[in-house]
């Protein structure tokens, strides 16, 4: 088992008597991809300067190695920043760039060329070394600032939304890039983000925060599918939500009513009878039939199309119940049945999903 290269203890950091973080406890273990995931504001880039020493918390103790950092300069951390605006010199070339922070450390000439060739080969900018960072494009300057980062060698490297102004194509390819990167270098990446589908993707674990807390931390599935509140399951995807009362309970089911249609659902948390709860279904969850797809509307129940957004390998729906209720559906196309995804706006389809996907939480105002 890895072990752990960071810990959080009882973090809390305020402004002028005004909370940014409260009692912040997490650890990074050593090799991990781990993201910080949050709206703005929520204290994400806090709490990264903290951990570089840029920052100091109000209260709480920040072990780096073993080591605890309240006594140490942000150089003697191991720990080196990719910040979003790359922070590269002008005036400097890629190669020299790079080599900085190795020569401010005093390390042999011979040393630095050695070192810097191999960080850029491992960042595919060999060929590059005499390029000024106006003659790069947005990706290749934020590979420089990784290699720069990553050339010291820390324990941890920490990224402070490093993707946020790239284009959506570039942005996509950095995300494979930087996780292959980590891969390869073995050391842990911490990865802050307000993007849910970026954290999704490249990271071991999400950390989730919200107005200065952790709401919950697990794998990018443990998230999705298994969300702890409505906020979290909100911010993460999107979602189906049907406001209900439980009409019976015991301890393994729930029977619940949804658009005038009786349904039996597990019981995940002991709710009870008569307690308020949200039901969860995404999108690509969502079940939508044709009238003649079905030999019987039971169990299902009755939408409209409002509408239809063709997105290449799916079809998105926005759908209207008969009470004035929208609901979301992501249809997959199957090139062997590729009519199953064609509707048109004002037709009538059919609603339902498959029991046991959706997320039952307690309701929450």
């Amino acid at each position: 088992m890895s072990k752990n290269i960071i810990e959080l203890h009882g973090i809390s950091k305020s402004y002028d008597g005004q909370m940014i973080l409260d009692d912040i406890n997490l650890t990074v273990r050593d090799g991990e991809f781990l993201t910080l995931l949050g709206p703005s504001g929520c204290g994400k880039t806090t709490l990264l300067r903290m951990l570089a020493g840029l920052e100091k918390p109000s209260s709480g103790k920040i072990l780096i190695d073993g080591r605890d950092a309240a006594g140490l300069d942000p150089q003697e951390r191991h720990v080196n920043t990719v910040f979003q605006s790359y922070a590269l010199f002008p005036h400097m070339t890629v190669f020299n760039n790079v080599a900085f922070g190795l020569r401010c450390d005093g390390v042999d000439e011979e040393a630095v060329k050695t070192r810097v060739t191999e960080m850029l080969r491992m960042v595919r900018l060999t060929g590059y070394e005499n390029r000024k960072p106006a003659a790069l494009s947005g990706g290749q300057q934020q590979r420089v600032a990784i290699a720069r980062a990553v050339v010291k060698e820390p324990i941890v490297l920490l990224l402070d939304e490093p993707l946020s102004s790239l284009d959506y194509r570039l942005r996509k390819n950095m995300q494979i890039e930087l996780k292959e990167l980590q891969r390869k270098l073995g050391i842990a990446f911490v990865f802050v983000t307000h993007d849910q589908e970026e954290a999704l993707s490249m990271s071991d674990t999400i950390v989730v925060l919200q107005q200065g807390k952790v709401v919950q931390q697990g794998t990018p599935r443990e998230i999705y599918e298994n969300p702890t509140d409505i906020s979290v399951a909100t911010f993460i995807g999107e979602s189906n939500i049907f406001d209900l009362v439980i009409e019976e309970a015991n301890e393994s089911e729930l029977k619940i009513t949804v658009e005038s249609i009786s349904y039996t659902v597990r019981n995940p948390a002991h709710f009870k009878t008569g307690d308020k709860i949200h039901l969860l279904i995404r999108p690509e969850d969502t079940r939508v039939y044709h009238r003649s797809e079905i030999e019987t509307t039971e169990g299902l129940f009755q939408a409209t199309v409002t509408q239809v957004i063709y997105k290449g390998t799916t079809v998105d729906l926005i759908l209207k119940l008969p009470d004035g209720k929208r609901l979301s559906a992501t249809e997959f196309f199957d090139e062997d049945n590729g009519e199953d995804v064609t509707y048109t706006i004002g037709e009538t389809v059919w609603i339902s999903w498959p029991l046991g996907w959706e997320v039952v939480l307690p309701y929450e105002t």
